[in-house]
């Protein structure tokens, strides 16, 4: 063999094998990308599940704080409104007529004589001309109400509130809950 054959076939070799250390590398670079598309797909992913997980949490909290929001604002309507139903009652208790009045305080008098015996009664200085007090009982003097009596003692231990802001939130605490179903039904 010539020499010029040696390094044919040495040429030839060293060609084949870079052809060979080529087609590794490409073989090795396209394993690589596909590892690497493979790595972005999955991160991909989990970012898309992370971040339609935050804007469900986020969504969740528009919501609850829309929904707590409306409560607020529900409750102070109601409130009002319970407020307004208040004064209105207090405003036709004050113009409960005369002689009716009168009555009314009547059976309060003789109420609170049995109770307290002799005492001071307190009304207001429209009420006072209507009010007819049995012996024993006495004007305290004017308070300032609505309309009603208030019965004191005479050693004024012991009071009686029979006006008509005491008895309507006495009434008023007992039937809160109906006057709001009512309210709100």
């Amino acid at each position: 063999m010539s020499l010029d054959k040696v390094v044919e076939d040495i040429l030839r070799r060293g060609e084949e094998k870079k052809r060979e250390i080529i087609r590794l590398g490409e073989k090795e670079r396209d394993e690589q990308i596909l590892l690497a598309e493979k790595k972005i797909e999955d991160n991909r992913q989990k970012a898309e599940k992370r971040t339609k997980s935050l804007i469900a949490q986020m969504e969740q909290q528009e919501i609850s704080s829309a929904e707590l929001e409306s409560k607020k604002i529900l409750l102070a309507a109601q409130r009002q409104a319970m407020e307004e139903l208040r004064m209105q009652a207090l405003a036709e208790l004050a113009r409960y007529p005369g002689d009716k009045r009168k009555k009314m305080y009547s059976k309060l008098v003789a109420r609170s004589k049995k109770e307290l015996g002799d005492c001071y009664v307190y009304s207001n200085k429209d009420d006072t001309q209507i009010l007819q007090l049995p012996g024993g009982m006495t004007s305290g003097g004017i308070i300032d109400c609505g309309g009603g009596l208030v019965f004191e003692s005479k050693d004024r231990s012991v009071r009686l509130d029979f006006r008509f802001e005491s008895l309507l939130d006495e009434i008023w605490n007992k039937k809160m809950r109906e006057i709001y179903a009512k309210l709100l039904g």
